[in-house]
């Protein structure tokens, strides 16, 4: 773990001086007149934020690289409800990059298995809210919901279900695809709708011939 504490450090440092020049570059952007010289560096100023952009993710990236590893090897040994160390550097990837889904996955399941279910569902929440069109975060959304208190919450699992299995959801691979519609099609159980649960079933089918 020491070489993560290090690697935060490091992140740390990164993010103070990207900060810095956001908001110097942001500023220069804003106030520079348009035309001449200052249409120049309002362009400049624009480039560079969008390089910082990336910064960001690669940095997210950089983290999940050396936490996912360790998390693993984890899993063998240890319930998810003692991975909470984890919580920190995976909370700080989400903020680097709020589009990097899995970590929300990972983070829902740990707060959920602490019994911090407000926590757990607040993050299953963000990552929809960030990444919409996501199989992988619809679904998760759906488990939190019913793993918390499947009548009370089921009309937002619905909601999510519903768009799930739309034409937007994104999905990574077909197994991601065919575990999704496994935990949608729970909600349908639920709700006695036999005509939607068939149509998971065909969809299911046709993936796993592939």
């Amino acid at each position: 773990m020491s070489g993560t504490s290090h690697t935060l450090r490091w992140v740390a440092l990164a993010l103070v001086l990207t900060l810095m020049l956001f908001a110097g570059q942001s500023l220069a952007a804003s106030t520079a007149p348009e035309g001449g010289v200052s249409s120049t560096g309002r362009i400049m100023g624009q480039t560079g934020f969008a390089y910082l952009s990336g910064l960001r993710t690669f940095a997210a990236a950089v983290l999940w690289t050396r936490l996912e590893p360790i998390y693993h090897e984890y899993y063998g040994d240890r319930e998810l409800n003692q991975l909470d160390e984890f919580l920190p550097t995976m909370r700080l990837i989400q903020a680097l990059d709020p589009q990097f889904e899995q970590v929300y996955y990972n983070a829902a399941w740990i707060l959920h298995r602490r019994g911090r279910e407000a926590e757990a569902l607040s993050v299953a929440e963000e990552g929809v809210a960030n990444n919409p069109t996501s199989g992988l975060l619809l679904a998760n959304h759906v488990q939190i919901l019913l793993a918390q208190d499947r009548i009370k919450n089921l009309d937002a699992a619905y909601k999510s279900a519903v768009t799930g299995l739309g034409p937007t959801a994104r999905w990574a691979n077909d197994d991601d695809k065919i575990e999704g519609y496994g935990i949608f099609r729970s909600v349908f159980v639920i709700v006695g709708d036999q005509t939607t649960v068939d149509k998971i079933d065909q969809v299911q089918a046709a993936l796993r011939a592939r």
